[in-house]
């Protein structure tokens, strides 16, 4: 479940798109008494500007993006066997005239392709579950992963002391290599085990990750990796709620350990196992709620960029559903070691009416690179409203500012527009701003 390599959806065309989802459609009318369909829309449009200092350039850049998805859900009333699906038909900037496809966009594919969002069947076998296809994959409160797409074979098993876990995930699969289908060392796979359960009143996860070993100087970077990444979360008292989760990981051996998360070097720098956690409170009082968390990296350790800093800049950027003005990544260092980060940040929303939120948030940030011995702080400031225009319907704004910062932060942004790296972040500040619509039914 490491985040550097994602597998991306395969492009269609849009006519291919439209009409396989129409032909599904006429397909569960014609059979009603027998399958059960749910079908939904997913838009999302931004209009964003990112402040061109930290950047090395005078100026200021803008865009505009939106994302279309439609999902389709069919069910066996007889068996209880089930197929969700979910299209994308656009998730990109948008380009103008020239229809240009502009990159990744919201996730991995750009405006002009029509792509598989997730597709798997589900079967129930003695009650348990079998899921084979692409699936959504998010854990720990996305510190280990967020949002991102698998392709996966589950099996989910209920039982008296809670549900067991296995997952296989092909991460790549490079079939053009010059043997093909033959050839293993193109291959990622992974495998991972756990257990969901309640412990006390409060949600309790365990999870361990292995990543094979397929080759020794493999093209997928991860080579027996381990992770083992627990959480616990729930209500600890009326209006109050915790959570707390961390991942571990080590092993690597790609490039013989000179590799992240290895047990060597890597362009002269000393990498080994990582480390990172997190601890949350949230809750509320009456117009008011409230957070306030802790997030560490630890010699390089990792964190999702997904992970939900509470930061319009500063992760809170899910991998399927990128945010334009995420502009930096946490967590990133991938087992460097004496590289370590530091976020403590707090956040108040106010209910001003029963549809619009306000809600502002304050924080310290800091990195040490020991082996290059440099290490600073950051401020974080951001803004953020929200206006739900009825259930379906809602608008958001936002506005974040994260101060000059000399050892700078581990991860890169958002993949949504190119910037280039914060050049100037050692001595400009980061900022964005973001004005968007939400529609979902």
């Amino acid at each position: 479940m490491a985040q550097q390599s994602k597998i991306t959806s395969r492009p269609m065309t849009k006519a291919l798109g439209t009409a396989s989802i129409l032909s599904m459609a006429i397909a569960g009318a014609s059979v009603a008494n027998a399958i059960q369909t749910d079908f939904g829309v997913t838009y999302q449009a931004d209009a964003f500007y990112v402040d061109g200092d930290a950047y090395g350039n005078d100026g200021s850049g803008n865009g505009l993006a939106n994302l279309l998805r439609l999902k389709a859900d069919f069910k066996d009333e007889n068996t209880g066997v089930s197929l969700h699906t979910s299209i994308q038909l656009a998730g990109d900037t948008w380009t103008g005239d020239t229809r240009d496809d502009a990159g990744p966009g919201y996730s991995s594919q750009g405006n002009e392709s029509v792509t598989l969002d997730t597709g798997y069947v589900q079967i129930p076998v003695g009650g348990n579950l079998i899921r084979a296809g692409r699936q959504a994959a998010s854990w720990n409160n996305c510190l280990l992963v967020c949002d991102d797409r698998r392709d996966r074979i589950s099996f989910l098993a209920p039982t008296s002391i809670g549900t067991w876990v296995a997952l296989y995930d092909r991460r790549l699969d490079v079939l053009g290599t010059p043997n093909g289908v033959f050839d293993s060392n193109d291959s990622g796979d992974m495998f991972s085990g756990g257990l969901i359960t309640r412990l006390g009143g409060m949600n309790v996860g365990l999870l361990y990750v292995h990543f094979f070993k397929n080759s020794e100087d493999a093209i997928y970077p991860f080579q027996n990796v381990h992770i083992f990444s627990p959480y616990i979360s729930g209500s600890i008292t009326d209006g109050v709620n915790f959570a707390t989760g961390m991942n571990y990981v080590w092993g690597n051996e790609d490039s013989d350990g000179d590799s992240p998360f290895g047990d060597g070097t890597v362009s002269g720098l000393d990498f080994g196992a990582g480390y990172s956690g997190y601890a949350r409170l949230h809750g509320n009082a009456g117009m008011l709620d409230w957070g306030v968390q802790y997030v560490g990296a630890i010699d390089g350790g990792l964190v999702d960029p997904g992970f939900d800093t509470y930061s319009s800049l500063l992760n809170s950027n899910p991998a399927s559903t990128q945010n334009p003005t995420s502009l930096a990544s946490m967590g990133r260092g991938f087992g460097m070691e004496e590289y370590d980060e530091h976020l403590v940040i707090g956040k108040l929303g106010f209910n001003v009416t029963p549809k619009l939120k306000l809600t502002g948030a304050v924080g310290w940030f800091s990195a040490d690179i020991g082996q290059m011995d440099v290490d600073d702080t950051s401020m974080i400031y951001d803004i953020s409203a929200n206006y739900q225009v009825n259930d379906a319907v809602s608008t958001v704004a936002s506005l974040g500012i994260m101060t000059e910062n000399e050892a700078g932060v581990s991860g890169g942004g958002n993949n949504m527009y190119t910037t280039g790296a914060a050049t100037d972040f050692d001595d400009e500040d980061l900022m964005a701003a973001n004005v968007g619509l939400r529609v979902k039914f």
